[in-house]
């Protein structure tokens, strides 16, 4: 049995593309994506190990340096 996707339901349509349009605003500018984490966690099964706090200190640890505001 074939799933519907989001466009065929006709719900959310907006919404998922503002939703969509974000994250790769986000990517492009490298700015980290908790939604998209916790959607990834969903789709290979298991809970999110991280709270949004540590999973924003982890991205930026990661790029090797500290939050900053400029």
């Amino acid at each position: 049995m074939r799933r519907e996707t989001e466009r065929e339901k006709g719900n959310g349509t907006r919404e998922t593309w503002f939703r969509r349009a974000a994250q790769a605003v986000r990517r492009i500018v490298g700015a980290p994506d908790y939604g998209a984490y916790l959607d990834h966690c969903a789709r290979v099964g298991h809970p999110p190990r991280l709270t949004e706090k540590e999973y924003v200190a982890q991205f930026f640890e990661a790029k090797g340096r500290g939050v900053r505001c400029c």
